[in-house]
């Protein structure tokens, strides 16, 4: 989001804190998370999420959204010289938008997904729905530092919640080759900050995130798994409108 449309990083922090404050308890999570893609894809068999697996994830969900909450009060407002942290800094406060107002309702990603796509300009021709470990469960349009892009809202297995965001500007951040890091066949940059992992990469002239409060070691190889799923399964384009 562009700090001259919010009248500062100070205003649109502590905008966002309020709002986060005053909406978290009015989307808690749905009794059961899956997700059926409409276009381009088969869906994945839903898996079968019993009561023993949907009380700790519930918890786990709310413990996030109050952390993220805490946290989009607390950071920075300026990183003098860094481009790709206030750009961290930008996808983190998407991430803490998409908890705080994603409702995680299995009938959605129908109707939100095409419709996402249409408002921002990204062109999904194929995505990750979900797996026994990590489903699809909302999307919709954003801006990230001025530039119309798009938002994947996920959760796993474990109730976190892991934001997929993705939107023009490539050709203006650079990725540092010394924070690169070799997942699979890729090489994307890994950031923490602010208590979050972020995982970033550049496809089709796109700028790609994926953000979790995933930061121990065991929790960020974890995010690194959904990073691959994500990054294999998604064919994307992006159209000016």
């Amino acid at each position: 989001m562009s700090e001259h449309e919010t009248g500062g990083p100070q205003a649109d922090d502590a905008a966002l804190s309020r709002a986060l404050r005053e909406r978290l308890g009015r989307y808690p999570a749905s009794a059961r998370t899956r997700a059926a893609v409409r276009r381009a894809i088969e869906p994945s068999p839903a898996p079968r999420w019993g009561a023993g697996w949907l009380v700790p994830t519930m918890t786990a969900l709310a413990t996030a959204m109050l952390m993220v909450g805490w946290l989009a009060g607390t950071l920075p407002t300026s990183i003098a010289g860094d481009s790709l942290r206030d750009l961290s800094r930008a996808v983190i406060t998407e991430h803490a938008r998409t908890l705080a107002w994603t409702q995680t309702r299995p009938d959605v990603i129908p109707a939100a997904l095409p419709r996402a796509m249409d408002e921002s300009g990204v062109t999904l021709n194929w995505v990750f729905a979900g797996d026994n470990e990590l489903q699809l469960v909302n999307a919709h349009p954003t801006y990230v530092e001025s530039h119309r892009g798009i938002s994947l809202a996920y959760q796993d297995a474990q109730g976190h919640a892991v934001t997929y965001v993705i939107f023009p500007g490539a050709a203006t951040v650079s990725l540092p080759e010394a924070e690169r890091v070799k997942i699979a066949t890729w090489r994307p940059v890994i950031r923490k900050e602010n208590g979050f992992s972020l995982i970033m990469w550049k496809q089709q002239g796109l700028f790609c995130v994926l953000v979790a409060d995933l930061v121990s070691d065991d929790d960020l190889a974890r995010l690194k798994q959904h990073f691959v799923k994500v990054r294999s399964a998604t064919d994307l384009s992006y159209s000016r409108q």
